[in-house]
């Protein structure tokens, strides 16, 4: 018989208020990677990724552009039209910098700091009617916008025209020391990000065309952090953490992972992108190996990595598009590269995915010791596949912040095996109790419940 009571530890890392507080631990989560939360509140093994097409040239893709059946642009400037991978060799990028891109009716263009370029009919073109060499573009109504190419100026084309740049059609924010960090249109307005605040401007028509409309007090600190999604925008503001639009208010998110962002050195190469079908916005800081994960759906942040040579290290994800409700991603690293994101891959390209849950669980109310005579762990069964025999996940634990003790095996089980429970015996006693799961087999992971069995000792 095993003495003491038993306590559901609430692992979903959200509320879950019908539970009452005298049966459950709520633990303090330390580390969350490559999971997502369920609707259900469990924790699951987040997608995975295979190749899906080679350029053929040993670069990073850029920009992935869901127009037609895609496009791909690399770090040097090219353009490949997807899924027959030809080159359009019009005319190529010129500038340096992340390439933006916006669709006039029915024509892409590119902006990357240089000369602007156009994909049409059939193949790339310099854009006509000397354009400004912008780092941002966008289009509202009838016009194209471009900013970016001086520090406090945008420019637009003649109505209908994006091919016509009169030289009398700008404007210049307001700076007092400030500079133009990124330019969107949302919902026919435009944002400009700037260092300690953002403008928003409208179109009234007639001589002025376009008129500023409120100022908000909040800066960007990362130029391409900025993410429409979820019917808003987020971004990571001047002062360190990421933000969203809450009505005209800047509303912090990223509270609970504010000391890991106080650790980033290159804040400002920071970029992000709306993995839409998730709910999820990831943020990446590549030179630094981190990938911010923040589920918009659920206000919970996380993190992903990839594994190799027993490190998490970062996720090489450069690019994003959606196209006919599948995703795609562009390699960061030198190899043309472009992969399929989807939640049926269960590693990434071949690799593991270590998926880990780390969280402390205080013992008694009061501090006092107790000793843990069981631990129950309910996990999905029978998820064997032929290549994946014997799939096991990994949990470990510690007291009171001591030595950390081995790895205990959770067996998967073989295809057929439905009973979800596994029990550890004999924790050990403290007055509070770290725990930690791992798994990295190829195979689908969930683990829907711990419960421990605790005999209080009263001192």
């Amino acid at each position: 018989m095993i003495r003491g009571e038993s306590k559901n530890l609430a692992i979903n890392p959200i509320g879950y208020k019908d539970l009452k507080p005298e049966e459950t631990f709520v633990p303090a989560h330390i580390e969350l990677r490559n999971g997502r939360l369920t609707d259900a509140g469990n924790w699951i093994k987040r997608y995975g990724y295979a190749q899906q097409w080679d350029i053929g040239i040993d670069n990073p893709i850029d920009l992935l552009i869901p127009e037609s059946t895609g496009y791909a642009v690399t770090e040097s400037g090219r353009v490949f039209f997807l899924p027959g991978l030809t080159e359009y060799t019009g005319a190529s990028l010129s500038g340096s910098l992340r390439p933006q891109w916006t669709n006039d009716q029915g024509r892409i263009i590119i902006c990357d700091g240089g000369t602007p370029i156009k994909i049409t009919a059939g193949n790339t073109a310099i854009l006509g009617g000397s354009p400004p060499s912008a780092k941002y573009v966008d289009t509202l109504d009838s016009y194209v916008l471009m900013a970016g190419h001086l520090d406090t100026t945008f420019r637009w084309s003649s109505a209908g025209n994006y091919e016509s740049w009169p030289a009398a059609n700008y404007n210049d924010v307001l700076s007092e020391g400030e500079i133009i960090k990124y330019m969107v249109v949302f919902r026919r307005e435009i944002f400009f990000f700037k260092s300690k605040s953002i403008e928003i401007w409208v179109n009234i028509g007639g001589a002025t065309v376009f008129a500023r409309k409120i100022m908000i007090a909040k800066g960007c600190g990362a130029s391409y952090s900025v993410v429409n999604a979820n019917d808003t925008l987020y971004w990571f503001g001047d002062d360190g953490d990421f933000y969203v639009l809450d009505g005209i208010s800047p509303k912090v998110i990223s509270k609970s992972y504010r000391a890991e962002l106080d650790k980033i050195v290159n804040k400002s190469s920071i970029y992000g992108y709306d993995y839409r079908e998730e709910g999820i916005i990831r943020w990446f800081v590549p030179i630094e190996g981190k990938c911010f994960v923040f589920d918009y759906t659920k206000n919970l942040f996380s993190e992903d990595n990839t594994w190799a040579t027993g490190e998490f290290q970062r996720m090489p994800f450069n690019s994003h598009m959606v196209i006919d409700g599948e995703t795609y991603v562009g390699d960061y690293n030198n190899t043309g590269l472009i992969y399929h994101w989807d939640k049926d891959y269960v590693t990434d390209n071949g690799s593991e995915i270590r998926v880990l849950r780390q969280f402390l669980v205080p013992l008694s109310p009061d501090g006092t010791m107790s000793r843990v005579n069981r631990l129950r762990v309910r996990v999905k069964r029978g998820v064997a596949t032929a290549s994946e025999t014997s799939p096991i996940a990994q949990i470990r634990w510690r007291f009171d912040q001591g030595d950390w003790g081995n790895y205990e095996d959770i067996d998967l089980g073989a295809v057929g095996d439905r009973n979800p429970y596994i029990d550890i015996c004999g924790l050990g006693i403290g007055a509070e109790i770290e725990i930690e799961v791992v798994e990295t087999d190829g195979v689908e992971f969930l683990i829907t419940g711990l419960m421990l069995v605790v005999e209080a000792l009263g001192r």
